[in-house]
């Protein structure tokens, strides 16, 4: 059975972007970091977006950074990995391979966590990661060195109990990930 994990960039206050959707606080130089990324992206082979997100990604890796090996390989494992996108609506998608998902969220999750294949990443914003939190086998949280103060936050629902999986520190940015598991 295949895994579905939420990799999420969150303030240390706990927000994913700030009140306008900003997002230039995790544009940081760090190697490490980006060789994280590059891991991730190795192994999966699905990764779910809201479809605004979607829109914004698209526009950034269908032409994405080629100057560094890590960025090359990042901009080619983004645009060959299926993109399922979360959407009531029926969105063009154009930035390829992709799909729609959301008609009928749990039998398509339950679905795709039993087809064989590497795990499935959720890279979305604040509302997509709600969404699909009944479902994550693993959170992944990067949390950035810095306070926003205000903007949408990661975590609105129900209290749920978490078991500590391990955490990585990145001594260059600051920032540190923590691997968390639902306890169910």
């Amino acid at each position: 059975m295949r895994k579905l994990y939420l990799s999420i960039s969150m303030s240390l206050d706990g927000f994913a972007c700030g009140p306008e959707g900003e997002l230039d606080w995790i544009m940081v130089d760090d190697p490490e970091l980006s060789e994280l990324m590059a891991e991730q992206l190795r192994g999966i082979d699905a990764m779910i977006f809201g479809h605004t997100a979607y829109r914004e990604l698209a526009g950034y890796w269908m032409d994405g950074p080629t100057e560094k090996p890590v960025d090359r390989e990042h901009t080619r494992l983004m645009n060959s990995i299926m993109k399922l996108v979360l959407s009531r609506s029926e969105p063009e998608l154009h930035w390829t391979p992709a799909q729609r998902i959301g008609a009928d969220l749990h039998a398509e999750i339950t679905e795709l966590k039993a087809q064989q294949g590497k795990d499935i990443a959720v890279f979305a914003g604040a509302e997509t990661a709600r969404a699909l939190a009944s479902y994550v086998d693993e959170y992944r949280l990067l949390v950035y060195p810095l306070r926003l103060g205000a903007g949408r936050p990661v975590f609105t629902e129900r209290p749920e109990r978490l078991e500590l999986l391990g955490s990585r520190e990145f001594a260059a940015s600051g920032v540190v990930q923590l691997r968390y598991r639902p306890v169910r």
